[in-house]
């Protein structure tokens, strides 16, 4: 897996590239606080000119694309949004938490189309985050006392849930009844201890495995389906944000990240690089379609 060849996507850097989806034969992605959004068909080799990129009325955390190619779904510090035809931004739904000290960060749809998403603590504490699932436009907490909720994905059985929170650098595993949307039992899969590094974003591939950015880590964690650690992938960027497998057969493995500092620079040719690109024998999972109507 170290062995993976790299590549800079030649895509515009984004001060907070989170959220890649790959679904209706393109790669998406946010800007965060840049408050944009981008579109590419085919990467690392898309020529710039050729990327669609769209301002956004909020600090949007999390896209989902849905049944139609020409709506995607999107998730801020304000509520719920609907994208149509990469042009029209909609609100639809207000958040279920106090947007002056929260705001939606990362989510996911599950087999039956429920989007799950996290929020998160601009002051980093109290634990007043939440994983909320959204069923039309009601918002129910599933699980509290987050601060960064991050890492979602779903088991391709659809019988777990992963999840992590940034700030309390751990990742857990629930029982998940993909039928009902129940949550069972939840364990801890793994706590991170050295350094500053923490989990972030997440992405699941067909084999099972789990595949977590780890956060000035510059490395991405394969947890196999019994939660154990299987591998390391080692990254040019020091702060990755979240991994998604795309492109054709499911095969290329893009990584967003944010900017890199002084204490966490990037490696040589990739210092501003915030989308990186490899070739993988892994085939991904495809991304579930959200719907709420």
């Amino acid at each position: 897996m170290n062995s993976m060849q790299w590549q800079p996507a030649k895509v515009p850097s984004c001060a907070l590239a989170e959220s890649p989806r790959y679904a209706h034969g393109a790669w998406v992605w946010l800007d965060i606080t840049g408050r944009k959004v981008f579109k590419a068909t085919s990467l690392p080799a898309a020529n710039p000119a050729e990327v669609q990129s769209l301002s956004l009325p909020d600090e949007i955390g999390c896209i989902l694309p849905t049944p139609n190619p020409d709506v995607w779904v999107l998730l801020g510090r304000q509520g719920v949004y609907h994208l149509h035809q990469w042009q029209h931004v909609q609100a639809i739904a207000h958040p279920p938490y106090d947007a002056a000290l929260h705001r939606y960060n990362d989510g996911r749809a599950d087999p039956q189309g429920r989007i799950w998403i996290s929020s998160l603590v601009d002051a980093r504490k109290p634990a007043t985050a939440a994983l909320y699932c959204l069923e039309g436009h009601t918002a129910q907490a599933m699980v509290g006392d987050l601060i960064v909720g991050n890492g979602l994905a779903f088991s391709p059985c659809g019988q777990r849930l992963m999840l992590a929170d940034t700030r309390q650098r751990s990742v857990w595993m629930f029982e998940f009844d993909a039928a009902t949307g129940q949550l069972g039992e939840r364990s801890l899969m793994h706590h991170y201890t050295q350094g500053t590094e923490r989990p972030d974003g997440a992405c699941m591939a067909a084999d099972g495995s789990y595949w977590v950015a780890v956060l000035e880590g510059y490395r991405l964690d394969r947890f196999g389906p019994d939660g154990q650690l299987m591998d390391q992938v080692e990254l040019p960027v020091a702060k990755p944000t979240m991994p998604c497998f795309g492109g054709p057969g499911l095969q290329q493995l893009m990584v967003t990240s944010a900017m890199p500092d002084s204490q966490f620079p990037n490696r040589a040719c990739y210092e501003n690089s915030s989308v990186i690109v490899a070739n993988t024998t892994i085939r991904g999972f495809p991304e579930a379609f959200a719907n709420l109507n």
